[in-house]
């Protein structure tokens, strides 16, 4: 059986044991979705889609959408017919 150490920044010593795990959470708003972005020459499009379904979205000059929660992003991919199996 193996032994695992790490540097405890509190104790200012190295210790036995494995060292906790943080984990990062997404920051919101996330960063442009390229993923579920149109062409540029579309942009002006998927601005007036979500304007129309009375959503609040920003849509870059390139044609990607900038969700402001996970909620957010998971309601409009559906009204898009876009599946993130990935989501949270």
């Amino acid at each position: 059986m193996s032994r695992f150490f790490h540097y405890d920044s509190e104790l200012k010593r190295v210790v036995e044991g494995r060292a906790p795990v943080s984990r990062k959470l997404p920051v919101w708003p996330m960063s442009p979705c390229y993923a579920s972005g149109v062409n540029p020459q579309q942009a002006g499009e998927l601005r007036e889609f979500f304007v129309k379904h009375g959503e609040n979205v920003d849509v870059t000059s390139q044609g990607d959408p900038i969700y402001t929660s996970p909620g957010q992003r998971k309601r409009l991919l559906k009204l898009r017919g876009l599946v993130d199996k990935s989501s949270f």
